[in-house]
């Protein structure tokens, strides 16, 4: 049995999620593999992914989450890997690889893998991708006092409050299964994006998706955990590039790393949001 590669099209989205769901991952439904592939931040002309057809029938697929962000004051395109899967019978014929060189030809392209297989660790490296992080920093509730820091949760002040730029993000991501949280200071302030996860013996995690202002998440990461955590087996989570120096936290090893191709971005600009993780309301590794 041979396949060939092709574009996926918006006709190919009910056959691609029915193959998600039997195959790739039952306890999701297709109805929610479909939010993969109309996000409301999409252009016209979104890139879904790449799909390996054998004779009119879809027996793989590599799906994209594309976006357009503002990289110090550039429009840049980002790619998100998601959904990789291959019908047992199809593989190592060289399709997924070749979906993977595919997707990554595009120089002005950035592209991210944010939920990988440990097993494909080494198999990403060889086709030309970068480990994008392996280390997250964890910070837990200590009791320590804080002063001039304000968080705000609810969605109708957020907005108020928040410029143009993080109006539009703010607006992209409303209604996915994130928590938006604002920190507010008397002179600055910095939307962050969070997940709520149970993670290793039944610690609560709130991971770091997303955080406008590097400088202030930074300089006050240890007193927004101590606002935003509550009293329970805790920790505020994010990857060590979301950092600008040095701010302590606990070291955690990432399981399965990070990957990123980009020609035009830096590590450090590169977050979690605009993906299949708030897409799907993924549990981050």
């Amino acid at each position: 049995m041979t396949a060939t590669l092709r574009p996926m099209k918006a006709a190919d989205i009910d056959a691609v999620c029915t193959l998600l769901h039997e195959h790739m991952n039952p306890n999701f439904t297709a109805k929610r593999w479909k939010a993969l592939f109309s996000p409301k931040w999409c252009e016209e002309k979104h890139d879904l992914g790449i799909v390996a057809e054998d004779d009119g029938r879809i027996v793989g697929v590599h799906g994209h989450v594309c976006s357009y962000r503002i990289i110090d004051d550039h429009l840049e395109r980002f790619r998100n890997f998601s959904s990789w899967y291959i019908l047992k019978a199809y593989r190592k014929q060289g399709l997924g690889s070749a979906m993977v060189e595919m997707a990554c030809a595009d120089p002005e392209v950035t592209c991210t893998v944010f939920s990988l297989s440990p097993k494909q660790t080494d198999f990403f490296k060889t086709l030309g991708m970068s480990v994008l992080e392996e280390e997250r920093l964890l910070w837990r509730k200590t009791g320590k006092g804080y002063d001039n820091l304000e968080l705000v949760s609810d969605p109708v002040k957020i907005r108020q409050c928040c410029d143009m730029r993080d109006i539009r993000v703010f607006d992209d991501h409303h209604d996915l299964p994130i928590i938006p949280v604002l920190v507010a200071s008397r002179c600055t302030q910095c939307l962050l994006f969070l997940s709520r996860a149970v993670k290793h013996g039944g610690r609560i995690y709130y991971d770091v998706l997303y955080r406008s202002n590097p400088g202030m998440f930074t300089d006050r990461i240890q007193d927004i955990a101590e606002a935003l955590l509550p009293d329970e087996d805790c920790v505020l989570a994010a990857d060590r590039r979301f950092m600008e120096h040095d701010a302590g936290g606990e070291v955690e090893i990432i399981k399965s790393p990070r990957f990123f191709k980009s020609a035009r971005v830096k590590p450090r600009d590169i977050d979690l949001a605009y993906s299949e993780i708030s897409l799907l309301g993924l549990k981050l590794d």
